[in-house]
């Protein structure tokens, strides 16, 4: 009987050693990686949507429009954060290796922490310019949000020509403010016939009021941007 159990045990050791594996090591993307994803499949498609989509100069479905593109605005300068956190991070494991060298008669690749200082003050650097050219694209519209529409009473229509556009037919409207600021808006001529047929009350305020020199309306608009969510006649 003792000789028949000792085949058992080396069967059964046999076959756990045939199911071991080995564990699989998952590499993190690198922090470029996350940046790149961001850029190339968040915000450049959704940049170009709404831009697809931003065809109105006025009402508040157009303010709503480019609140929306400060989010991808922001979205685009976060998505460099990881590529400083990553190149602050080595900096700082090269400045430890070398002040305190790695023991146990490891040879580890000699330490630089000067060149990834550089590394360090460049991400920086383009991650404040991606940054300015954020604001300067949607600054004012974040202003805007923040600090929302304002009523201007005794606006004028002082010019309505007609012009080109990108090749297409359109509109050059001029607002007169009371103060005698004067607001500018180039509108595609299919623009206003289409608000024209749908009878959007705020256009039609602002178009009749061109056809009709001296015509006093009040307007809400948001100051920076320039966006009118309002028209009335006075």
């Amino acid at each position: 009987m003792n000789g028949m159990s000792a085949p058992t045990v080396d069967t059964n050791t046999h076959q756990i050693g045939a199911t071991s594996t080995v564990p699989r090591v998952v590499k993190p993307w690198p922090a470029y990686g996350y940046t790149l994803f961001l850029w190339f499949c968040v915000v450049s498609p959704a940049w170009g949507f709404i831009g697809f989509l931003s065809r109105d100069n006025w009402t508040r479905w157009a303010f709503q429009l480019s609140q929306v593109r400060v989010i991808i605005a922001a979205i685009a300068v976060l998505a460099f954060l990881p590529i400083v956190r990553a190149a602050f991070g080595r900096f700082i494991l090269d400045l430890i290796r070398r002040i305190k060298p790695m023991r146990s008669g490891k040879h580890a690749t000699e330490a630089h922490p000067g060149t990834m200082f550089l590394g360090v003050v460049a991400s920086l650097v383009v991650l404040g310019l991606v940054g300015l050219v954020a604001w300067g694209m949607c600054g004012q519209a974040a202003l805007d949000w923040r600090d929302g529409p304002v009523t201007r009473e005794g606006v004028t229509c002082t010019a309505m020509n007609p012009e080109e556009r990108d090749d297409r037919p359109a509109v050059h409207i001029e607002l007169t403010e009371e103060g005698g600021v004067v607001r500018a808006y180039d509108l595609l001529q299919y623009e206003l016939d289409r608000h024209a047929e749908k009878g959007t009350p705020l256009y039609a305020t602002i178009v009749e009021a061109c056809q009709a020199p001296g015509t006093q309306i009040g307007i809400s608009i948001y100051d920076r941007t320039g966006i009118i969510v309002d028209a009335w006649k006075k």
